[in-house]
C-alpha cells in the first residue's frame, strides 16, 4: 500500500493501534526510522502506568526523538496554533483561534486530530497575518466558520468551545456540522452572566440535534451563573433530555446550582451511569448531600469535585457515606475552610481505603489535624495528594514521610505550606517517595502571612537533590522560594536527577542562571521552564538561553514579568514559536 493510502488507515480509525503500527512498519521501510521508532515508543507508553518501571526510559526516548525531529515533522502545519500534543504517535490534540482552526487543513490532512479547543470568537474567521503566511484555501473559505472546512474531520471525539457567546446560536451551527462521533463536548462563557444560557435552552439544543445520545461528557463549568436557577422544570427538562445517552462525565463548576438542583437532577435515570461529577464553587447549602443520598440507585460516582461548596467542609462525612460514593476513588474538596475534622473524617471513611486520588488545597489546614490521615493504612495505589495553599510546615512533611500509603505517590504538592530546609531534608531522607514524580514546593518563603522565618533556600533544595531515592523525579517547581543561582545549577545538573521541568519564577536569580542553563547538555530535555518574575534576567541576559544549542523547540518557556530586548525575543519567537510566553 501507498504511504497516502496508510495514512488515511491511520486517520480513519483514530482509536485503533494497528493501522499505525501498520504505518510505522512501512516509514522503516522507506527510510525514516525515527517515526516510526517515535510512534511505537508512544503507543507502548500509552499502554503503561507512569509508576511502571519501563515507563521512565520509553519516556526518555520519546523526548529526545521529539526533541530532534518535531520541527521536521510538524513543518509549517502548527502556525498559529498555540498548543499541541501528541499522542501514539500523531498529533492528537490542538488548541488555536477560530481563524487559525479554518486554515488548519495540512495537519488534519496528516494526523488524527480527534481533541479540539476553540478559542476566542466562535464565529470569527478574521485572519490576522501574525498566523502565519497566505493560505489559498482559506481564500476559498471566505467567512464560514471552521467547522465547514472540507479538511473538519469527522472523527472529532472532544470538543471545547472556550467563548460561546451570549447564547446558543452557535453551537446550534456547529451542531448542524454532524459531528457524528463526538461524545465529549466542553462549554464555557466568559463575557459575563446571560439570562439566555438556561438548562432548557441546553437542553432543546442537545434534543433538537440528538447530541445527548451520543455524549459521554459534558461540561457547562462557567457557561453562566445562571445557568441553573431555582425553577424546577429546567432540571427536569434538561434531566430527561439526558436520559436518552449514556453520560459518565457532567461538570457545571460556578453554575449558580443549589440544592435543589442536584435533587432534581441525580434523581434522573442519566445519573445512573455517571462516573465523573464536578459541582464545585456553586452555592449549594450543606444539606446538599441528601441528593447524593435520594439519587438515582445506579448511580457509583469514581470521582467528585466539591471544592468551594459546605460539601467539602461541614458536609464531609454524610456526604461519604452515601452509596452512591462506595466506589469513589478520586475526590476534590479545596477551599474546605475551617473544617479541621475533614481528614478524620477521611481517615475513616470507605473512599480512603480506595483513594488514587485527593485534593485538599487552599484550606486552613494545620499539620496536627494530618495525623489521623498519615496515621491509617491507607490506599495501596494513592497517586496524586494535593495538599497546597495550607499550614502543614516541617511537622506535617514529617507526619507525610511517616505515612503506610506515601511510597506509592507520583505527585505531590505541597506548595504554600510554610516549609523550609528542615522540611526538605525530612523529605530527602524518608526514602519514601521513590515513584514520585512531580513535586511542587513553589511560594515557601518568609513573606507568607504568618510565616515565622520560613524559607526553602538553596540549601534545602541541595538536600534533595542528593537524594537518590528521589531519582524519579521529573518535575519540580521552587518559583517564589529563596534559592540562589548554585542551586538552579545543582537541579540542573545532578546526578540522580533527568528534569523535564522546573519552576523557578520569582526567586530573583541573576543572569548566571541563564549561562548554567544555557550551557547544561540536560537542558535538552526541558518541556517546561518557567523563569517568570526575575527582574535581573531583563535586557540581554536571556541571550545565551536563547541561542543555547541544547534549547529544545518543545519547551514551553515563560518569561512573564521580564523586560527582554526586542532581539533576544525575537530569537525566542522564532525557536519557540507558541511555545514561548512573554
Amino acid at each position: 500500500m501507498s504511504a497516502d493510502a496508510l495514512l488515511k488507515s491511520v486517520l480513519a480509525s483514530p482509536d485503533d493501534d494497528l493501522p499505525r503500527l501498520v504505518y510505522a512498519d512501512w516509514l522503516d521501510e522507506h527510510g525514516d526510522p525515527a517515526r516510526a521508532e517515535f510512534i511505537r515508543t508512544q503507543i507502548e507508553l500509552a499502554k503503561l502506568p507512569d509508576h511502571d518501571p519501563r515507563y521512565r526510559a520509553l519516556e526518555d526516548r520519546e523526548h529526545e526523538l521529539l526533541s530532534e525531529h518535531e520541527a521536521g515533522w510538524l513543518g509549517e502545519g502548527v502556525v498559529g496554533i498555540r498548543e499541541w500534543d501528541w499522542k501514539r504517535g500523531f498529533l492528537s490534540g490542538i488548541s488555536a483561534s477560530s481563524a487559525r482552526l479554518v486554515r488548519a487543513n495540512r495537519l488534519l490532512d496528516q494526523h488524527p486530530i480527534t481533541d479540539i479547543v476553540c478559542e476566542g470568537d466562535l464565529g470569527s474567521s478574521a485572519w490576522s497575518e501574525r498566523d502565519g503566511e497566505d493560505d489559498p484555501f482559506a481564500a476559498a473559505q471566505g467567512d464560514r466558520p471552521f467547522w465547514q472546512n472540507a479538511h473538519w474531520p469527522q472523527y472529532v471525539h472532544n470538543f471545547t468551545l472556550a467563548n460561546l457567546g451570549p447564547d446558543f446560536a452557535t453551537l446550534h451551527e456547529f451542531c448542524r456540522s454532524n459531528p457524528s462521533q463526538l461524545h465529549s463536548l466542553h462549554l464555557s462563557n466568559n463575557d459575563g452572566d446571560h439570562p439566555e444560557l438556561t438548562l432548557s435552552n441546553l437542553a432543546a439544543v442537545l434534543e433538537e440535534h440528538e447530541l445527548s445520545r451520543r455524549l459521554h461528557t459534558l461540561d457547562v463549568g462557567g457557561l453562566s451563573n445562571s445557568l441553573f436557577n431555582v425553577l424546577p422544570w429546567q432540571e427536569r427538562e434538561f434531566g430527561r433530555v439526558l436520559n436518552w445517552g449514556g453520560l459518565m462525565r457532567f461538570g457545571c463548576s460556578g453554575c449558580g446550582a443549589v440544592s435543589e438542583s442536584l435533587n432534581n437532577l441525580l434523581f434522573y435515570s442519566f445519573a445512573g451511569t455517571l462516573k465523573h461529577l464536578d459541582i464545585s464553587d456553586n452555592p449549594i447549602a450543606p444539606d446538599g448531600y441528601r441528593a447524593f443520598q435520594q439519587c438515582h440507585p445506579a448511580m457509583r460516582l469514581d470521582k467528585l469535585d466539591v471544592s468551594g461548596t459546605p460539601l467539602a467542609g461541614i458536609s464531609l462525612e454524610p456526604l461519604l457515606n452515601a452509596r452512591s460514593l462506595e466506589n469513589l476513588t478520586k475526590l476534590e474538596i479545596n477551599g474546605c475552610g475551617s473544617a479541621r475534622r475533614n481528614m478524620e473524617v477521611l481517615s475513616r471513611s470507605a473512599f480512603w481505603n480506595q483513594a488514587t486520588e485527593l485534593r485538599a488545597h487552599s484550606g486552613t489546614i494545620p499539620a496536627s489535624t494530618l495525623e489521623p490521615l498519615c496515621q491509617s493504612a491507607g490506599p495501596p495505589g494513592l497517586r496524586l495528594l494535593d495538599l497546597a495553599d495550607n499550614y502543614l510546615r516541617t511537622e506535617g512533611v514529617r507526619l507525610l514521610c511517616e505515612a503506610p500509603w506515601a511510597g506509592s505517590l507520583t505527585w505531590l504538592a505541597l506548595s504554600r505550606n510554610y516549609l523550609d530546609d528542615e522540611s526538605c531534608d525530612v523529605l530527602a531522607k524518608s526514602g519514601r517517595f521513590t515513584n514520585l514524580r512531580t513535586l511542587h514546593l513553589a511560594h515557601n518563603n518568609f513573606t507568607q502571612d504568618g510565616a515565622d522565618g520560613e524559607q526553602i533556600t538553596s540549601r534545602g533544595v541541595m538536600a534533595l537533590a542528593e537524594s537518590p531515592s528521589l531519582a524519579n523525579l521529573r518535575l519540580l517547581t521552587l518559583s517564589y522560594t529563596g534559592i540562589t543561582d548554585a542551586a538552579v545549577d545543582v537541579v540542573v545538573n545532578a546526578p540522580f536527577w533527568r528534569l523535564f521541568g522546573l519552576g523557578v519564577g520569582g526567586c530573583n536569580l541573576s543572569p548566571t542562571t541563564v549561562r548554567i542553563l544555557a550551557n547544561s547538555p540536560r537542558l535538552m530535555r526541558f518541556l517546561w521552564l518557567d523563569l517568570s518574575d526575575n527582574p535581573h534576567l531583563r535586557g540581554q541576559a536571556l541571550r545565551p538561553l536563547a541561542e543555547s544549542p541544547y534549547l529544545s523547540r518543545m519547551c514551553e518557556l515563560d518569561c512573564g514579568g521580564i523586560d527582554i530586548a526586542d532581539d533576544v525575543r525575537a530569537i525566542l519567537r522564532e525557536r519557540l514559536g507558541p511555545r514561548f510566553s512573554h
